[in-house]
């Protein structure tokens, strides 16, 4: 991912970011809602061997993503789900945002903090409106997690 190899979309390396190999599929869906086609996303990644399942899968009653394996465990903190979604909202312009979520506690109130200061930021530098996208967004990415 670091030099691209692949030619990934950013969405996708967005996603592989977050992926750690502990929380399971359902549970990282709810973190990537404000990602684009997040489901999809990683249904292609299984099939293309970039993420693979690190525990059996066991039969689930939600049969909403059945092609996924929903005990697959991939973790995601919030301060790298607010990193992905900077990236996803900002594109070339995401690395002067994440510049300022680099050393940000990875707790609730402390990401919560960050994100209204980043807004801040956004607004005055880059885009109004990106600026008040990344804000609902944010919030409510945070308050998932939360």
């Amino acid at each position: 991912m670091k030099h691209r190899t692949f030619g990934l979309h950013q969405s996708v390396r967005s996603l592989l970011i977050i992926i750690d190999g502990v929380s399971t599929v359902d549970k990282l869906m709810g973190y990537t809602a404000q990602l684009h086609e997040a489901e999809k996303t990683l249904s292609w990644l299984i099939q293309e061997g970039f993420v693979e399942e690190v525990s059996p899968s066991q039969p689930t009653t939600n049969n909403k993503s059945a092609s996924l394996p929903q005990t697959a465990p991939i973790e995601i903190t919030g301060k790298l789900a607010l990193i992905a979604l900077t990236r996803e909202l900002l594109g070339a312009d995401a690395a002067k945002v994440i510049k300022r979520l680099d050393d940000v506690p990875d707790t609730q109130t402390d990401l919560i903090t960050a994100a209204d200061k980043c807004y801040k930021f956004i607004k005055l530098t880059i885009d109004e409106n990106k600026a008040h996208q990344y804000l609902k967004a944010s919030q409510a990415l945070l308050a998932k997690l939360g």
